[in-house]
């Protein structure tokens, strides 16, 4: 077969590449054995050849082995106990009695370990009978370390890490990944993605060798790939390089809180640099834009420092300067098991830095000295931090300090402050966002240069993170009357002088600002709450935003009229607590409320009895966990910094922003939370851009102006360029697809084309491909005209007749697509932003057009079959086009689909669907029946389909899907009783979210079991059926919790 011989190709160049390029030793092909993750004969060879005795390789490998084959506790714990051994080794007795260390890798040799690879190597399932074959295993010193599931050009790689998840479940070949620490899926058209266990697919990642990278190991890798333009040799020489290999399982994986992590390209690179700098004894700034991992690199780049040897006695003291960082640091080397010294006061800072016990330490920058960080005299400050200290004071060991945000706390004064305590730390200081032109001189002298940079357009092309989305809204303010406002102003400040006129006028602006603003803050509110209802992700409450308010006063004023308008689904998270205090001084006028009181007001009112801590927990929690819950946080400062600070879709501003806290905050918006986000979106009350489309094209303009321009590259685009130019590029890709139809304005030809000429030819990969291609680019090209189409004519020179072609050119592919999308019956198959595009579709294209596309789009041909307002089936399917055949197996194509798709609910009933459609395809193609009779015949069995019932229950059982398929699925007399009784039980049991919760499953399992031992079935029957009963339960929509 073509699929199984382009894999088997890959296959061996693979293996090629491993054993001429990178020196591997080729095990063979393992098919034909039961393979375990540890070769023992194979270790047992290279431990003997690093001196080991015979009795402590004994010892130490049935103490591997014993770890390996762990079935008991999770994947992850299973792996983290291995990884953990094969890091560090395991203690044995000596033949001469003495306690040494077996270690299975010799990790500062990488010669001296011996690698392999093998092919197909055959693995038992759980079951005992059956197996599992992964494509290429890597097994260091006979340990299985790497798999790969490799796959034809013109197949997804995606596949194979499906396959990969798949093979890690507990059914299937689970004990083997206990050992397995990178796991790799390629082909040579998309190249190769690597992993590790428990990595969803969306998260593998794509390898990128580091031009500027100048360290020797970089060097050999890049001489090993050489000219070659293989992106999956390339990934492979990169990344299984044996000393590069060792490196990424050594220094580069980290078990976080329950989920395993290796590194991305940009953070190894970083670590590499930072440690080069720090071996030539000096520091330097690491910059990776928001969102790309700062912190993992400030913790794996901490664990080399304590545990290599080439930092004797080394020590990490990380300086932050807000709170909250300094807890979230804490919190991070908790969770992938490093043990932090939170220095809680100066004296306990400088109590720690005197002794040598804690090798992390973690302070905020206020604990060296009286108001560190603020630019005053430095001579004087330096000199009251020496009087502080003791006598005998020395900061010891070899203090490396990791100064997180080094943008904000660069100053000189920080400078002389760890001099002072810590005279002979090297500093690295790390920040994820560009440097001023006004302080950038003066970092680069306190830290050094740049080690490493991983800027936003980077970020962007890797996927890391999301490019940004902007648009900019006024909301014009005006004084009603001024006449009015004049004639109080006189008449109030008769008496004042005309300075004092002057004073009362500039504090009339400010209060005019705030007072006055109510009718703008409403509209603004407004809007918020009809994009809630009409933008992507929001409306269907995948997506949440932030809003950005002015001052805490503004946030309570927009949280009061949002819930007057009914939106409830937000909160205000501030800084402000609303105490007593907090109101102590507030009050000037007893008739009425000052500004302080109303925010207290609010704040109660809000928080309704509950402490301010725990409500705005829970409030992050659902904005994190349950969107549809909470979709709207109003922030002020808080939540727009930090690595815990919450991602959003739509970042709404309506505050004066400037530089690194503008920066921030709309990096708020740009992480990848889900597969149908495809931008971040900045909306804009402000005009922080000022002349918008100046900012655009020159990224150092408006509120960027302090940026260095080459820093901030790719931060913000013109969407309408970006649009036209996605236009352009879709209208070509769609002309040259339709060039390869044999005759493109027949309908019948595109179908062919498209699906094939029956159910198995549309399901080819062929097909599909070719139907996945269209799909995209109408997609796109819907997108793309949506957002550009208002300024075709104004911008861009179309004439009307050139924007009401391209209109009708987007119209017609996508009635094409709903023809193919009907025929092929991948109505189901939608990709995650066609629902979104589906409103740009409404809002910009004529309502006629956009209805036939929403229509089509919601339903599939079954039910349209069934609830077209029409009486005659056959004005349904008009918009098909062709001939009657045509037509009809379009019906067919669906109707099967149909099937298909609920028959593991009710296997008894579908089955006899599927058997009665054959007889009526085959009655159509005998012609022994007219088109009207069959037309009447198929909507029948469409509504057999969709509503499964009929005279063939019982009275008791109509109406309950799950207990007609067990009335299907079961025989004999008692079959009623029974099926009620299987429903009853499953319900008894049956928790929220079982599907996936593996022991709910089994709560299940044990139910039907019970309920047909109680109905009198053999136990051993019984036990045969479970399986077959709970395929049934699995695929009713009725036990959806």
């Amino acid at each position: 077969m073509p699929s199984v011989d382009g894999e088997i190709r890959t296959q061996k160049r693979v293996i090629d590449w491993l054993v001429d390029d990178l020196r591997y030793i080729y095990l063979g092909n393992l098919e034909d054995q039961d393979n375990k993750s540890i070769k023992e004969d194979l270790l047992r060879k290279n431990l003997e050849k690093r001196g080991y005795q015979d009795s402590e390789i004994s010892a130490a490998i049935s103490k591997l082995q014993r770890v390996a084959g762990n079935q008991v506790n999770s994947l992850y714990d299973a792996n983290k106990e291995f990884y953990l051994l094969l890091r560090y080794g395991t203690d044995v007795r000596s033949d001469n009695n003495h306690r040494l260390s077996v270690h299975f890798i010799d990790w500062d040799n990488p010669k001296a370990n011996d690698f392999y690879v093998a092919e197909e190597v055959s693995v038992l399932r759980e079951d005992g009978r059956t197996r599992k074959r992964p494509d290429l295993v890597i097994y260091v010193n006979g340990i299985a370390l790497g798999m790969f599931e490799l796959k034809r050009s013109s197949v997804s790689l995606g596949e194979g890490i499906r396959q990969l998840l798949q093979n890690q479940r507990k059914e299937n070949i689970q004990t083997f990944f206990n050992t397995v620490q990178i796991l790799f899926a390629g082909n040579e058209s998309e190249g190769l993605r690597y992993g590790v266990i428990e990595t969803p697919q969306k998260y593998y990642l794509q390898w990128k060798e580091d031009v500027k990278a100048t360290n020797s190991l970089s060097t050999t890798v890049k001489e090993f790939i050489g000219d070659s333009a293989n992106k999956l040799r390339n990934a492979i020489v990169s990344l299984c390089q044996k000393e590069r290999f060792l490196s990424l399982i050594h220094d580069f994986l980290i078990f976080d809180a329950g989920v395993k992590k290796i590194a991305r390209h940009n953070q190894y690179f970083a670590v590499i640099a930072s440690r080069n700098r720090i071996l030539e004894g000096e520091g330097g700034i690491v910059w990776n834009t928001q969102g790309s991992g700062k912190s993992l690199i400030m913790a794996w780049l901490a664990k080399w420092v304590i545990e290599s040897p080439d930092v004797p006695d080394g020590r990490v003291v990380i300086i932050t300067d807000r709170e909250e960082l300094d807890s979230q640091i804490e919190s991070l080397f908790f969770n992938v098991g490093e043990n932090v010294t939170r220095a809680r006061s100066g004296s306990d800072l400088r109590e720690i830095l005197n002794t040598n016990t804690s090798p992390i330490v973690c302070s905020l920058i206020h604990k060296y000295g009286h108001n560190a960080g603020k630019q005053v005299d430095i001579d004087l400050y330096r000199k009251e931090l020496l009087k502080d200290l003791d006598p005998d004071f020395k900061a010891k060991g070899n203090i490396i300090a990791f100064i997180d945000e080094c943008h904000r706390t660069n100053s000189g004064k920080l400078h002389q402050a760890v001099k002072t305590l810590m005279p002979d730390a090297i500093l690295i200081g790390f920040t994820g966002t560009p440097l001023l032109k006004t302080n950038k001189q003066t970092t680069i002298e306190v830290f050094g240069n740049y080690i490493h940079t991983y800027k936003f357009d980077e970020g962007v092309d890797d996927k890391v993170i999301l490019d940004l989305r902007y648009e900019a809204r006024d909301v014009d303010q005006e004084v009603t009357s001024k006449e009015k406002l004049d004639v109080w102003f006189d008449a109030k400040t008769k008496p004042l002088t005309e300075n004092a006129k002057q004073k009362l006028k500039q504090s009339w602006a400010t209060i005019n600002k705030v007072y006055s603003s109510r009718d703008r803050l409403q509209q603004i509110a407004q809007d918020i709450v009809f994009d809630m209802e009409m933008l992507p992700r929001l409306q269907d409450d995948r997506g949440t935003a932030m809003l950005v308010a002015n001052s805490i006063f503004e946030a309570c004023r927009y949280w009061e009229i949002l819930n007057s308008m009914g939106f409830t689904k937000c909160a205000i998270v501030t800084s402000y607590e609303p105490t007593v205090e907090s109101v102590r001084t507030a009050t000037v006028d007893s008739s009425h409320e000052s500004e302080n009181e109303y925010k207290k007001r609010i704040y109660e009112r809000m928080l309704n009895g509950a402490k301010i801590d725990d409500f705005e927990a829970e409030a992050k929690r659902l904005f994190k966990e349950e969107p549809a819950k909470m979709k709207l946080l109003i922030v002020v400062d808080k939540l727009l910094t930090g690595f815990d600070a919450p991602s959003a879709t739509y970042l709404d501003i309506d505050k004066s922003m400037r530089d690194h806290d503008l920066f921030q905050a709309i990096c708020r918006v740009n992480r990848p939370d889900g597969e149908d986000k495809d931008y971040g979106y900045i909306i804009d009350y402000k005009d922080l851009f000022r002349n918008v489309q100046v900012a655009i094209n020159d990224y150092t303009s408006g509120a960027f102006e302090n940026f260095y321009k080459e820093d901030i590259e790719g931060l913000v685009k013109d969407r309408y360029d970006e649009a036209k130019a996605e236009m352009d590029g879709a209208l070509q890709s769609l002309e040259s697809l339709f060039h390869q139809v044999p005759d493109e304005n027949d309908n019948s030809s595109i179908r062919s084309f498209f699906c094939g000429s029956n159910f198995e030819d549309s399901e080819s990969r062929k097909y599909r491909a070719r139907r996945d291609t269209l799909y995209a680019l109408v997609a796109s090209l819907t997108r793309s005209f949506a957002a550009c189409c208002d300024k075709l004519v104004s911008d861009y020179g179309y004439a009307e007749d050139d924007l009401s072609k391209v209109r009708k050119d987007v119209a017609d592919y996508n009635k094409i697509k709903d023809m193919v999308r009907l025929t092929s019956c991948d109505y189901v198959d939608l990709k995650p932003y066609e629902e979104d595009m589906r409103y740009v579709l409404d809002t910009y294209i004529r309502a006629r057009e956009t209805d036939t596309i929403s229509k089509l789009g919601d339903m599939t041909l079954v039910e349209l079959l069934l609830n077209s307002p029409t009486t005659t089936p056959a004005e349904i399917i008009d918009g098909i086009g062709g001939s009657e055949n045509v037509r009809a197996e379009a019906i067919e194509n669906n109707l099967q689909f149909e099937i298909v798709r609920k028959i593991d609910s009710n296997p008894i009933y579908y089955g006899k669907l599927s058997e009665k459609l054959e007889q009526l395809i085959l009655q159509r193609k005998l012609e022994a029946m007219s088109y009207e009779e069959y037309l009447r015949q198929v909507v029948e069995m469409a509504e057999s389909i969709l509503y499964p019932f009929g005279d063939n229950y019982p009275d008791c059982i109509q109406g309950s899907r799950p207990a007609m398929a067990f009335y299907d699925f079961f025989e004999g007399p008692g079959r009623e009783r029974l099926a009620l009784a299987m429903d009853e039980a499953i319900k008894e049991v049956m928790r929220a979210g079982w599907k996936s919760n593996p022991q709910s499953q089994q709560n299940i399992k044990r139910a039907i079991y019970d309920t047909l031992v109680a109905d009198r079935w053999p136990e051993e029957v019984a036990k045969e059926e479970v399986e077959n009963v709970f395929v049934i339960v699995k695929n009713q929509d009725d036990y959806d919790i």
